[in-house]
């Protein structure tokens, strides 16, 4: 009797811990997975600032594409003739022949030179008759130009108005 009493013992003293570490195994697969969850969910202090440098970048790159939309679109009430829609053969009778044509993916970019500026053309290439879509003019040191007097002098060297 003795030994049967001691017997049961031990298989419930055995089974009592297989079944503790089974337990820990499952508590510890889910605490990892929550920290998973957890870490997904919360940033770290260097990814929080890596993010928000990222989000400082992008609102100065859209501040500085306003402040090109709105020189640009000064530049075009300035010319006395329409460069948008027009072709390169079109602009060839104009101007006359651009110092550089480049093509880059589906676009064609255009430069005429003068003394002091410089108009950049851009075509969309993939039209069966490529037309101007877009225009800027910039300086010699290749700054846009933004002041209208240097707009109106720009335009008359390359003899648009």
């Amino acid at each position: 009797m003795r030994a049967i009493f001691i017997f049961l013992l031990i298989n419930l003293f055995f089974l009592s811990s297989c079944t503790t570490v089974e337990v820990a195994k499952e508590i510890t697969k889910a605490t990892k997975s929550i920290e998973t969850s957890l870490s997904k969910i919360l940033k770290t202090p260097e990814e929080e600032e890596k993010e928000k440098k990222v989000l400082d970048e992008k609102k100065e790159i859209i501040e500085e594409q306003k402040k090109i939309v709105e020189v640009v679109n000064k530049q075009k009430k300035i010319a006395s003739i329409e460069i948008i829609n027009k072709t390169m053969k079109e602009l060839d009778l104009i101007i006359g022949q651009p110092n550089l044509i480049r093509k880059d993916g589906k676009t064609i970019i255009g430069r005429f030179d003068s003394k002091n500026c410089r108009l950049f053309i851009f075509l969309n290439s993939t039209l069966k008759k490529p037309l101007v879509e877009y225009y800027e003019l910039r300086n010699d040191q290749g700054v846009l130009i933004k002041e209208q007097n240097n707009i109106r002098s720009c335009f008359k060297e390359i003899k648009l108005i």
